[in-house]
């Protein structure tokens, strides 16, 4: 009886394959989209040169701000430091990103593509 009950949860044939299929569609290609996607490596390196010390500085001027505020003026310490934690995870991101850029570029060097 658990044997059977065991057994239960499995798919049945028609509908793993089915299942197969929809997941399959996905990385199906109609030709609509361009062949060769490329994003602009200039721009996205441009917004996150300017970006990053641009967030990292906020973020130093909130831990500022929380460090020397009185509990009873103004927002509390902890909403200065969340928002230093998110400037700082933005300035983060930006700086992921330019090592990206950078590895691509040298990607695209070594293929002789232009960017």
């Amino acid at each position: 009886m658990a044997l059977l009950h065991r057994h239960q949860h499995y798919r049945s044939g028609r509908a793993a394959d089915r299942q197969a299929r929809a997941a399959a569609a996905r990385w199906r290609h109609d030709g609509s989209e361009p062949r060769w996607a490329r994003s602009d490596l200039k721009l996205r390196r441009l917004l996150s040169m300017l970006f990053a010390p641009i967030f990292a500085l906020i973020g130093v001027l909130m831990l500022l701000l929380g460090s020397g505020a009185p509990a009873a003026a103004g927002p509390p310490q902890g909403i200065y430091t969340a928002l230093a934690a998110c400037c700082f995870l933005l300035a983060l991101v930006a700086l992921v990103d330019l090592y990206v850029i950078r590895r691509r570029r040298r990607e695209q060097q070594r293929w002789h593509r232009t960017s």
